[in-house]
């Protein structure tokens, strides 16, 4: 081998260790929708009370005891957020106002309100019955996945699933309670 050769060679085996990075352990997909200990979605809401009617974008981040969800109307307008800490304290922040409580469904019910399930609906909106009370599901017989969720009160219809790190959960669905109705398209998932 030249000089001129070994160089080169030298010189390559440098750059490739530069420019190498160690590999990341990365957290394994659930192995199914119970399994979900954290997610993130994204998508369009449309809000219908017995008064009013609310379109917009929302981002809805949920740990195992917190959540952030976000609903942003046309243009950027009339952001409201809601919040949970790990400490259970709820904030709803909307219109230059920052309410705190024990209870997402009853602060929005409170100032907003929208008759909302929230905790029923962390789980709703995995096409999962919330373990809190007794539901009808009816499922698809072709792939056995919920067509619609009775419970407490609640219809949730779901038309549309995807496939998400080899699972199935909704893309389409609907929240409903009569004047009250929650429609979400879910553009994007992100799951632990």
């Amino acid at each position: 081998m030249t000089y001129r050769s070994l160089c080169i060679l030298t010189f390559t085996a440098l750059i490739s260790a530069c420019s190498s990075r160690p590999i990341e352990p990365t957290t394994p997909p659930p192995e199914s929708v119970n399994a979900i200990s954290k997610w993130e979605t994204s998508g369009r809401v449309g809000i219908r009370t017995k008064n009013d009617a609310v379109s917009g974008n929302f981002n809805w981040q949920k740990g195992p005891k917190t959540f952030d969800l976000s609903i942003v109307g046309p243009f950027g307008q009339g952001a409201t957020n809601l919040t949970q800490t790990t400490d259970g304290k709820v904030i709803l922040s909307y219109e230059d106002k920052v309410i705190t409580g024990n209870d997402p469904a009853t602060l929005l019910q409170h100032e907003l309100g929208w008759e909302f399930p929230v905790s029923q609906v962390t789980y709703w909106i995995r096409g999962l019955v919330a373990p809190t009370s007794a539901a009808q599901v009816t499922r698809n017989p072709d792939n056995n996945l919920p067509e619609k969720i009775e419970q407490d009160g609640w219809v949730v219809n779901y038309s549309n699933f995807t496939k998400v790190d080899g699972l199935s959960l909704p893309q389409k669905m609907q929240v409903s309670n009569p004047p009250f109705r929650v429609n979400l398209i879910i553009n994007q998932w992100a799951v632990q």
